[in-house]
């Protein structure tokens, strides 16, 4: 899965992460600086297989509409996420800090799960730590009607005070993809690292 960092804003960085392969395969960058930061062992994708992490979903509340839907009527994001024609999320944009990166990549924060959820399989891939994936604050959006692949997010208020009202339009964090659509997002492309860090 390829999860780029690179200069951003002042005091941030900009990544994306790509949800599906490309249509024109590129190898895993040679480039990347992320071996001088991190561990080569540590730079890896996990597959885990976990029956019962699905449960953690079922505290979370589903919009009402879906991901494409809910834009800019219940949360807004820094960059436009890009999805196909049929909903299905294939990028996303956002900035952090370098740090968060280089650790999130050190603790195996980006992984695969295989699990149960609603009488169905699904893989879930994380990209955030396991706390910030399993709040039972996360909302879920699915990205169509057939409701085979949900995104797990955090809605977090972009008033000063912290105090978003009830329809207040909030921040949204993308925490983590619940997949049953192994077609358009294929293990061996999501667990393939492909952390693309360039610091100029």
């Amino acid at each position: 899965m390829r999860i780029t960092c690179s200069p951003g804003f002042p005091g941030s960085m900009i990544g994306s992460i790509d949800l599906q392969p490309s249509k024109y395969y590129t190898p895993p960058s040679s480039n990347s600086k992320i071996t001088e930061y991190v561990d080569p062992e540590l730079v890896t994708i996990p597959y885990v297989e976990d029956p019962e992490f699905g449960s953690h979903f079922e505290a979370m509340k589903v919009m009402n509409g879906t991901y494409k839907d809910e834009m800019h009527e219940s949360y807004d994001v820094e960059f436009t996420i890009d999805v196909d024609k049929k909903g299905y999320i294939t990028q996303f944009e956002h900035t952090f800090q370098l740090e968060r990166y280089l650790d999130l990549v050190r603790t195996k924060s980006y992984k695969v799960i295989k699990t149960n959820w609603c009488g169905q399989t699904f893989h879930v891939m994380t990209y955030s730590y396991l706390d910030e994936v399993i709040h039972p604050k996360n909302v879920l959006f699915k990205c169509n009607l057939a409701e085979d692949v949900f995104v797990v997010a955090e809605l977090v208020s972009n008033r000063s005070d912290e105090n978003a009202t009830e329809h207040g339009i909030r921040d949204l964090h993308f925490r983590a993809l619940i997949s049953a659509r192994d077609d358009l997002y294929p293990l061996d492309y999501m667990c393939e690292p492909d952390f693309d860090l360039s610091l100029d």
